[in-house]
């Protein structure tokens, strides 16, 4: 029998992450994801790869 279900990706997204942010910020989040057409997890890992590709430790 078929395997079902989603097929197996090479790195699997199952860590869960909590933000806290002011009501400001996640209006701006809310409004950027809606013009960008992304979900608010793409725009965060969007960021996430800008900021580790320009700023160096």
């Amino acid at each position: 029998m078929a395997k079902r279900g989603r097929p197996a990706v090479e790195k699997p997204k199952n860590v869960r992450l909590g933000l806290r942010v002011s009501e400001e910020e996640r209006n701006r989040l809310l409004a950027y994801c809606e013009k960008m057409n992304q979900t608010q997890s793409q725009v965060l890992q969007e960021a996430l790869e800008l900021l580790y590709k320009t700023k160096q430790p």
